[in-house]
């Protein structure tokens, strides 16, 4: 047994307990304690859910009418719209809801969208504040779902579950059950105290908290994962409300997903390294000491084992080229026989893993309100491996040679 397939063994074996972990996890521990559920009027926060925007002029219109029909008392529920120097028609269609009580339009430069969201912050004094991008659209009930956490005095900010907004075509498929399976491995998170990311799309944190532990950040072009490691580091509790939906516009081609992948793994790695006392350290439980490190390792394994496809398939072909160069054409020869079953340990656990991601997808899908089964999940199962190391090496490159990555 040569070193390549020693590290195939860990990587595998590795995934494969991370999963089990995972799916153990979410049957023993169960979520928090039900929430209260009184909507009395008086006993609701104030709140306000600010929408950044740059170049959004197509998405932002259903943006914020999603967040007018919100089920919640409209004295409580403020929007701050921002408009982050947008060089599209964004500001034209903002003005058009100028007018609306809920709605406050603000105008800056552009600076990024942690500027976006701390000039709203300093223009709101809501108990609540929460964030939802442009091109994302909410369910009715999902704020007066997520508000319900905030009874627990001990919740600093609590994250929804985010699904794909009408998907068409293979690569939105793709990222269909992609999300399908974060809805799952978010709620477990929670369920261990171990949240690293309160995504843009419709992620609500107690005022109180953020004056306690500072405003938005660049964080590498992902704010919204430098803010939970922040939490997180303070030891602030992040949560989860599985039945808060909301849907999002994702990319329709893959230099779009290309695009917006390697701005979030670059992202991750370039916050490990300014969160690295995160790591291992068993003062952050579960968080420290297990889900940061296998989402790092996760990262380095994906790439191993797509270099040793890779590998494989090259010597494969020179040796079938010499092959040819030796003795020529010659028939393939197949053998079948009913009575041989095949127990390679690489292929038994590799099924294993298959078979343990479906499983753990259509656990997301059922706490989404999601039919279990969908076509999108066996694509996510023949493509999702070929594609992701591309922006995962892209990433790393990046990263060590700290070389950054625009949004746009």
């Amino acid at each position: 047994m040569d070193i390549t397939q020693i590290v195939m063994y860990i990587v595998l074996f590795l995934s494969l307990y991370f999963e089990v972990f995972l799916l153990i996890t979410f049957f023993e521990r169960s979520e928090s304690k039900e929430c209260g559920t009184t909507t009395d009027d008086d006993s609701l926060p104030t709140v306000a859910v600010i929408v950044p925007c740059f170049n959004e002029a197509s998405t932002v219109a259903g943006t914020l009418r999603s967040l007018l029909a919100l089920s919640y008392p409209t004295h409580k529920l403020e929007i701050i719209a921002v408009n982050d120097g947008s060089t599209d028609g964004t500001k034209e269609v903002l003005e058009t809801f100028a007018g609306h009580q809920q709605i406050q339009i603000l105008d800056k430069e552009n600076g990024g969208k942690h500027t976006a969201m701390n000039a709203a912050l300093a223009y709101t004094k809501a108990d609540i504040i929460g964030c939802l991008d442009a091109d994302s659209f909410v369910e009715t009930d999902a704020l007066i779902q997520i508000i319900r956490h905030f009874e627990d005095s001990g919740v600093a900010a609590v994250t929804p579950s985010i699904k794909v907004y009408k998907a068409q075509g293979l690569i939105q498929a793709l990222q269909k059950a992609e999300y399908g399976l974060a809805i799952f491995v978010r709620n477990v998170f929670a369920r261990m105290d171990s949240l690293f990311i309160t995504p843009g799309p419709f992620s609500f944190f107690r005022r109180s908290v953020i004056n306690e532990v500072g405003p938005w950040q660049h964080g590498h072009s992902t704010e919204d994962l430098e803010m939970c490691l922040r939490l997180q580091r303070l030891h602030k509790r992040v949560t989860n409300e599985p039945r808060a939906i909301v849907y999002t516009k994702t990319p329709k081609t893959l230099p779009e997903l290309f695009k917006q992948r390697l701005r979030w793994t670059y992202g991750f790695l370039r916050n490990a390294i300014d969160y690295q006392k995160l790591f291992m350290n068993p003062q952050y439980g579960t968080l420290g000491m297990l889900v940061l490190p296998m989402s790092l390792f996760s990262l380095f394994g994906a790439i191993f084992l797509f270099s040793a496809l890779i590998w494989n398939v090259l010597v494969f072909f020179a040796r079938e080229f010499i092959r040819f160069q030796t003795v020529g054409i010659t028939a393939p020869t197949i053998q079948f026989d009913i009575f041989f079953i095949n127990t390679s340990s690489i292929l038994t656990i590799t099924i294993a893993l298959v078979v343990l991601t479906l499983v753990l997808m259509a656990l997301g899908k059922r706490l989404a309100r999601d039919a279990y089964i969908s076509l999108d999940m066996p694509i996510y199962l023949v493509l999702y491996g070929f594609i992701t190391p591309l922006w995962l090496t892209a990433a790393l490159y990046k990263a060590i040679a700290n070389t950054g990555v625009r949004w746009r």
